[in-house]
C-alpha cells in the first residue's frame, strides 16, 4: 500500500461515520446516506493527489457530499434506473398498439 492509500484509508476510517450522519441529515434515509458517502469518498480518492490543503479536508469532503446530493436530486425521478427480470413487451408486437374498428 502506498503512502497515498494509507493516508486516504486513515482519513476514511476517521471521518466516514461523521459524513454518513451529515448525509442522513440531507436526505433522511440511512441507505441513501450510505450511497452518498460512498460516491463522495470515491470522488475524494480520485482527487486525493490534487488536494493540497489537508487542514481543510473536512470542508472539502462536506462540500463534495452536498454537491453530490444536489446533483442526484436534480436528476429527477424519471432518470432513476429500475431493474426488472424481463423487458416489457412492446405494444406493436402484441397487436394492441392501434385498435382499428
Amino acid at each position: 500500500m502506498t503512502d497515498r492509500d494509507a493516508a486516504f484509508t486513515e482519513y476514511f476510517a476517521a471521518r466516514s461515520d461523521i459524513m454518513r450522519g451529515t448525509a442522513y441529515l440531507l436526505c433522511g434515509d440511512w441507505h441513501r446516506a450510505e450511497d452518498l458517502v460512498q460516491v463522495t469518498f470515491t470522488k475524494l480518492y480520485l482527487a486525493w493527489r490534487r488536494v493540497s490543503r489537508h487542514d481543510a479536508l473536512d470542508a472539502y469532503t462536506r462540500q463534495t457530499l452536498v454537491r453530490t446530493f444536489l446533483s442526484e436530486r436534480r436528476r429527477g425521478w424519471f432518470r432513476v434506473e429500475r431493474v426488472s427480470e424481463a423487458p416489457p413487451s412492446a405494444p406493436w408486437r402484441t397487436g394492441r398498439c392501434c385498435s382499428r374498428r
